[in-house]
């Protein structure tokens, strides 16, 4: 007789798509698997899935270390080479410097050019071996991460904090040239540096010498001279305040880069023996105030690219405008002539001064005199963020936020300004606003939207992080900085206890929010776009670093730790008892890739068994003809993998958590996990 066939349960798979971010406040059996509820470095990707961070690096102009190659010497050595030695080939030239030795092969960095096979190699000018081959990079993943997160290292050294002391006041990307402020070893003032290939360069910022009565104008780059002084100078720029030259009426300040001697007050200004104007007083060398918080925006009041200036203020100083080289203050008359946030809107300059709105002449950033068009307009609160907000050609809008009222500003010119208020008790912190499709800004109660209607004259309030409210509360009052990563889509919020919030936006569509955790906290933060379209961002930090941002593999060389913990999923039957039989984990990147894979099952109960963490490890990397560096790829790579987990036990839910602990690994991406179970009974 047959003996009756036993019933195995079905294995079903549960497709978990990873989507929707960070949810703290949510119900478990109200969100979808694919949510977070703790999460810190990784980010929520616009193509969808969760991308562990990129890392950021010092910059000073130095070669980048995250662009740093290395070369591995297959060598016959005949003495000893140590890490750090210099090697040079007697034939070639080449020199290289040592990052690792593994047996007979030399791993180099910093190549001058290229090595010649069978080249006796040197070392202070004793040889040490001879060069079997140049083999390019290591086949193996971690061997390669290792290896180049070693030669970034090298370049790293390089690299050094701006000069001075405290924080970095403020960074701003202009021509493709970093530049940052930050106070004077004393702490007595505050100086301008630019980034260089040798390091940071300090600005001079000149002087400056009041004139009027002007009747031939004076022309940027010309010598003046003192009648009854002597005194010489070249004028770096001449800002005209009010008056002109032919009424004989021009009155303003000379910005000298260089003085010879010493004007006297009310002597004739000559160039060469023409009178061109009046000394309003004697120059005087330029200076700033230490620890104001810089905000800068480049703007063109005169139209192609030589006229385009950076702009900006820090709430210690008078205004400035400055093209690289020259650095130009900017008064406007005010007692206390110290603006704290500034905006460049429809060829004019506008500057808060606490409740004070305040703008230049249209066209005319130099001139704040009421009969040549300048004005101002009163606010209910101190002005917290100038933004410029979506327009056309004739018609503009400027938000204007105070720490309680949200205010759009209508309007092209002081004829036709006009200040609405959008939402009287929501604002926005300081150094929060940015705009991408819409404006954003954090507000007390979150970050808050505004979207533009077809019309343009509407506005509607939208609060985008009411899911993560407790993380919102816990930092309102940290909020340091803002930037925009406008290739991944994300509006980024810093805050002083190194935490930072990135926001990924698909059009209108909140995609997700995931915190960031920095050792290094942002004190302040600008984005940029290089010379081949590519976007870039910078912060500076307490150490007087300047970092850039989604470079390289680590946090300036130390691990970034990433970790996701999954909301309970109980595949649609919370009270059906499941087993769990095994993952697999779909991962797409560039590069070798470690990731721990762990789950808690049954809400985490004592009664069940929770298994611990394994480690899984996933080679990502791949080439495509005409897209690599002969030597420096890998064959039959690949970019996209899934990873086989082993998942045991019983319970009506399972969470997992995914996480990764690295300086040498690039973002990769965990886009799926497919979970086999099988269905038990129910829970009694």
């Amino acid at each position: 007789m047959a003996k009756p066939q036993v019933q195995l349960p079905q294995v079903k798979y549960d497709l978990i798509n990873l989507s929707g971010g960070l949810d703290q406040v949510t119900p478990t059996l109200s969100l979808p698997s694919g949510f977070a509820r703790r999460a810190a470095n990784f980010e929520c990707s616009i193509n969808g899935g969760y991308t562990r961070i990129a890392g950021y690096e010092r910059y000073d102009g130095h070669a980048n270390p995250s662009d740093a190659l290395y070369n591995i010497l297959v060598c016959t050595l005949t003495a000893t080479v140590a890490v750090g030695d210099t090697v040079t080939g007697v034939t070639s030239g080449n020199t290289a410097k040592v990052i690792a030795v593994s047996g007979s092969n030399l791993v180099v960095t910093r190549e001058t050019s290229l090595f010649l096979s069978g080249e006796t190699l040197q070392v202070s000018a004793v040889n040490v071996g001879t060069l079997t081959i140049a083999q390019g990079i290591s086949v193996d993943g971690l061997t390669d991460a290792t290896y180049r997160g070693l030669a970034a290292n090298e370049y790293r050294g390089s690299i050094s904090a701006v000069p001075g002391s405290g924080s970095v006041l403020g960074v701003a990307y202009f021509n493709n040239t970093v530049y940052a402020w930050r106070n004077n070893v004393g702490g007595t003032a505050a100086n301008l540096y630019k980034s260089s290939a040798s390091g940071w360069v300090q600005i001079a910022l000149g002087f400056e010498m009041k004139f009027d009565g002007g009747t031939v104008e004076v022309l940027d780059g010309q010598t003046i001279n003192g009648l009854t002084s002597g005194a010489s100078a070249v004028v770096s720029r001449v800002v005209l305040e009010s008056g002109t030259w032919s009424a004989g009426t021009a009155a303003g300040r000379f910005i000298m880069s260089t003085v010879v001697g010493t004007f006297v007050d009310n002597e004739t200004i000559r160039v060469i023996t023409t009178n061109v104007a009046v000394a309003n007083g004697t120059s005087s060398a330029i200076t700033m105030l230490p620890s104001g918080r810089v905000e800068t925006m480049i703007g063109n009041f005169g139209g192609g690219i030589v006229n385009t200036k950076l702009y900006g203020c820090d709430g210690k100083n008078r205004g400035f405008e400055f093209d690289g080289t020259t650095y130009v203050p900017i008064v406007t008359g005010m007692s206390t002539d110290t603006p704290t946030h500034m905006a460049v809107h429809k060829q004019h300059l506008f500057f808060a001064f606490n409740e004070s709105l305040q703008f230049s002449a249209l066209g005319f950033p130099y001139q704040w005199t009421p009969l040549l068009g300048a004005g101002e307009i009163a606010l209910n609160g101190t002005i917290t963020n100038l933004l410029v907000l979506p327009g056309n050609q004739t018609t503009g809008a400027l938000g204007v936020y105070t720490r309680n009222d949200t205010n759009i500003l209508y309007g092209t010119s002081e004829a036709t300004f006009q200040l609405s208020t959008f939402n009287s008790g929501t604002g926005g912190l300081p150094y929060t606003a940015q705009n991408m499709d819409q404006g954003y800004v954090l507000d007390d109660r979150g970050v808050m939207g505004l979207n533009t209607s077809l019309n343009f004259g509407n506005f509607d309030p939208s609060a985008l992080t009411l899911r993560i409210r407790p993380y919102i509360q816990a930092r309102r009052n940290l909020a340091t900085a803002s930037v925009l990563n406008r290739e991944k889509g994300q509006y980024r919020i810093f805050f002083s206890d190194g935490n930072a919030l990135y926001m990924t936006i698909a059009g209108t569509k909140l995609l997700g929010s995931m915190p960031v955790q920095f050792p290094n906290p942002a004190t302040c933060c600008v984005e940029g776009e290089t010379p081949d379209g590519a976007s870039t961002s910078f912060f500076g930090s307490t150490n007087g670093f300047v970092y850039r941002l989604d470079a390289g593999t680590s946090f300036d060389g130390a691990v970034i730790p990433a970790n996701i913990n999954l909301v309970y999923n109980s595949v649609k039957s919370p009270r059906i008892l499941k087993r769990f039989r095994k993952a697999s984990v779909e991962m797409t990147g560039d590069s070798y890739a470690e990731i721990s894979f762990g789950y808690d099952l049954g809400y985490r109960t004592v009664e069940l068994e929770q298994a611990g963490a394994a480690q899984y490890t996933n080679d990502l990397r791949s080439s495509y003809w005409d897209e690599m560096t002969w030597d420096n790829f890998v064959w039959d790579g690949r970019d996209i993998s899934p990873s086989e987990v082993e998942v045991m036990g019983t319970a009506e839910n399972m969470a997992i958590q995914l996480s990764s602990v690295s300086a040498i690994i690039k973002p990769f991406t965990v886009n799926s996990i497919i979970v086999h179970y099988s269905m038990r009974r129910g829970l009694r």
